[in-house]
């Protein structure tokens, strides 16, 4: 479990990224095909990122149980990368999210 104050991070973090989102594109979208798009792109740009760390981790796995792990250091690393990208891009997934929600919202 991801300690709270991370959580709160995230929070703040999704808020931030609204925002930007809201000061670059407007509040809302401008049907829900387009805000459809935009979420659709989003979450393929964070799997690419999961498919990144899942295929290092296969990697990291076949050097462990060859004991050779000390040539894995260069792919942890990227691993670590790829993560830091996830976690940015499931930032902008929940952002364009909320402003689905609002474009919604406003379509009543």
């Amino acid at each position: 479990m991801i300690a709270e104050k991370a959580r709160d991070s995230i929070s703040q973090a999704v808020a931030y990224e609204l925002q930007n989102i809201v000061n670059n594109h407007g509040v809302f979208y401008a049907s829900e095909h387009e805000a459809y798009a935009v979420l659709k792109e989003e979450i393929e740009e964070a799997a690419e990122c999961l498919d990144v760390v899942n295929k290092n981790l296969a990697y990291v796995w076949a050097l462990i149980k060859n004991n050779h792990i000390q040539n894995g250091f260069a792919a942890i690393e990227e691993t670590k990368q790829y993560a830091i990208a996830l976690a940015e891009k499931a930032t902008q997934v929940a952002a364009v999210c909320e402003r689905f929600q609002e474009t919604i919202i406003n379509m009543k």
